[in-house]
């Protein structure tokens, strides 16, 4: 592993992304997405990726000239197309719109269609919150999760994200609807590590154990996690782009093809609810009771979600980024 600074690690991003023609304001948009998501120690969707962006676009797969506009289909409703664009920057200016938009109606709602990969989903939720903001985004991904009592994968790992303010800490949580992310699956074999049983199966649906090995992933919580599986898919695939499941391009073949991923973003102001800027507190009151619980045995206290992520990201700022030592020999190169 190697530590690096994040400055010097979003260098490291633009310059290998805008070599292969990625114009630079985008590049520093992924960039700045990738890191967020290193320094918080979700690596499974920092830097490793850049490799793949950048074959990606060698290839043809990413239009880097796609004029993203936002199309008003109700008062608080949207729509971006991104043409096939950077995911990141779609969902970023997205995020945007949708944060305006919310502002003024005090709830809104903006899809993405036809995009690439975008990152780790809190990134976009981070943005709401840097407003005082809740929000829920969520994207499907081509097939790597069995349905339950299945073999074969059907459905992405179709992550969603949600944040809701508090006064001084926020609620952030960021999960695959999969038991893990695959890019974790991706991480461990870049360490050469072995997987946790319950996480994968083999190319004939059996559990295995072996990151090399593994094929598709299994949805978390059994059942119910299906269950919300489906519903992201739902909320994207079917409802914004119409393009679901085993239809959807897969990220690590035909890299000359555009991806056809699919967002959704809705954005709430909640102090329509309550006396302005009242509800601030009440998040935090329940945060801080959070805290006082007694904390069982093997944990230091009870947590929210996102806060381990926020202590790394704390620890990151004062000592560096730990990236695998082949990716940042790439990166460096």
């Amino acid at each position: 592993m190697v530590k690096v600074a994040a400055p010097e690690l979003k260098k490291m991003v633009i310059r290998r992304l805008t070599e292969v023609g990625m114009p630079e304001g985008d590049a520093q948009v992924v960039a700045d997405v990738l890191v967020f998501a290193d320094s918080r120690g979700t690596h499974s969707h920092g830097v490793l990726r850049v490799e793949h962006y950048a074959n990606r676009v060698r290839q043809g797969g990413m239009n880097l000239k796609p004029e993203l506009k936002l199309t008003r289909l109700k008062p608080a409703v949207g729509m971006v197309d991104a043409n096939g664009g950077v995911g990141h920057v779609a969902s970023r200016f997205a995020a945007e719109e949708v944060i305006k938009m919310a502002k003024e109606h005090g709830l809104a709602i903006v899809g993405v269609k036809n995009s690439s990969h975008c990152g780790a989903l809190a990134y976009y939720a981070n943005m709401a919150l840097e407003h005082k903001l809740a929000s829920m985004v969520c994207v499907n991904t081509d097939s790597a999760v069995v349905p339950f009592g299945g073999k074969r994968p059907f459905f992405g790992t179709n992550p969603f994200a949600f944040g809701y303010p508090g006064e001084r800490q926020s609620i952030l949580l960021d999960m695959a609807t999969s038991e893990v992310a695959f890019g974790k699956i991706f991480y461990a074999r870049e360490k050469n590590t072995s997987i946790p049983e319950g996480w994968a199966v083999d190319a004939n649906g059996n559990p295995t154990t072996d990151a090399n090995a593994a094929a598709a992933l299994f949805p978390f919580g059994g059942a119910k996690g299906y269950g919300i599986n489906m519903m992201v898919e739902a909320l994207t695939g079917l409802m914004i782009g119409g393009v679901f499941g085993p239809h959807v391009k897969p990220m690590y073949s035909g890299l000359d093809t555009y991806r056809n991923l699919s967002g959704f973003q809705l954005v709430i102001d909640p102090s329509v609810y309550g006396d302005g800027n009242a509800f601030l507190k009440n998040t935090q009151a329940m945060i801080d009771e959070i805290h006082a619980q007694s904390a069982a045995p093997g944990f230091e206290r009870v947590m929210i979600p996102g806060e381990i992520e926020e202590r790394e990201a704390e620890r990151s700022a004062k000592e560096g980024i730990s990236i695998p030592k082949g990716i940042h020999d790439y990166l460096a190169g």
